[in-house]
């Protein structure tokens, strides 16, 4: 099957999603699946907005794109899609690795703690995010 504008073919039908992601240049689907509410769904859907309401500066987000960039010109058989993706796995690992709650995360605790996610370039320094090669002009911070 193809399509005249396969950007234009997104949604569901037959119990399948369909959707355009522009890093394969390709139409995929997958099953729909309803999710279940479950407590680690809250929390993932309450971590998310509270990610969202740090508002990354758009130097941040300029550099996250470069670095998504960068990572996937490597050849990795795992693709970063977009800065969203990017961010969210750096937060998750500093999580991780320094014990931070984030659901309690601030901007200014970022600053004030200076913690690696405050720049690209910390983040990949303290091993938030994998090495690529120039990781070191992104610098803006968050």
């Amino acid at each position: 099957m193809q399509f005249k504008n396969a950007m234009a073919f997104t949604g569901t039908s037959d119990e399948l999603v369909y959707y355009y992601h522009p890093g394969l240049d390709r139409i995929l689907c997958r099953k729909y699946v309803k999710p279940k509410m479950t407590e680690n769904n809250r929390r993932i859907g309450l971590v998310s907005k509270k990610l969202k309401s740090l508002c990354p500066s758009e130097g941040y987000i300029m550099d996250l794109k470069v670095y998504v960039a960068m990572y996937n010109r490597r050849g990795n058989q795992c693709l970063i899609m977009n800065w969203q993706n990017a961010f969210t796995k750096l937060m998750y690992a500093m999580a991780k690795a320094y014990a931070i709650d984030l659901l309690a995360i601030t901007k200014d605790a970022i600053y004030v703690d200076n913690l690696p996610c405050i720049s690209v370039r910390s983040a990949v320094a303290a091993g938030l995010l994998p090495v690529v090669e120039g990781y070191e002009r992104l610098d803006k911070t968050i």
